[in-house]
């Protein structure tokens, strides 16, 4: 039999309590917020709705008891949206959570591959 070009990818997301805070999708979000400094912009550039994204920033709200993103209204010198300094840090854990896991995760599917 020959060996497939098999990978292992993860799934992996933030539970706080038993509730779904966050996995890639938001996190892709929020630094999409962070970058664009518009949660409108972000929502288009990661192909959700707006209300979607409104309704999953004020859910990952409920859920951690904090703000995520600090917003400003429109006027002359325009609205924008930024990151809270506990949205960064927990992005922040995120990314570095999965490089790990995914490290760890091939380090054990190729000593599992090499067994047979």
């Amino acid at each position: 039999m020959r060996k497939l070009p098999l990978r292992p990818r993860v799934k992996a997301w933030f539970v706080a309590g038993d509730e779904f805070l966050m996995g890639p999708r938001y996190v892709r979000l929020l630094e999409e917020i962070d970058r664009r400094g518009s949660i409108r912009e972000a929502c288009s550039r990661i192909g959700l709705s707006y209300r979607t994204c409104l309704n999953r920033i004020r859910q990952m709200e409920r859920v951690l008891g904090a703000p995520v993103i600090l917003t400003t209204r429109g006027g002359p010198a325009g609205g924008g949206s930024e990151l809270t300094a506990e949205a960064r840090r927990i992005i922040r854990l995120y990314r570095d959570w999965r490089t790990e896991l995914e490290r760890s995760s091939d380090e054990v599917f190729r000593r599992l591959r090499r067994r047979g």
